[in-house]
């Protein structure tokens, strides 16, 4: 729980945003936006975002982390 609070940040809302993930639909509505959100923090379009961190997320996660891109979170 304490990874997804993070996450939520790092897409640039507020940790008490999470309690969003508690609610069904809206959850899963609200992690999509979510994981776009920090895929252009990261510099990716919503093509790699959308399929990469929801669709594929093991995949996904790992190229942020071991590629050679820097989070910026003006991009948001």
């Amino acid at each position: 729980m304490v990874n997804t609070v993070f996450l939520v940040k790092v897409a640039g809302y507020s940790g008490w945003m999470t309690l969003l993930y508690l609610i069904p639909i809206v959850g899963l509505i609200f992690h999509i936006i979510v994981s776009i959100r920090v895929g252009r923090a990261f510099g990716h379009g919503g093509f790699f975002s959308f399929f990469l961190l929801v669709v594929f997320w093991v995949i996904g996660y790992l190229i942020l982390a071991f590629s050679d891109d820097r989070y910026r979170p003006e991009r948001i």
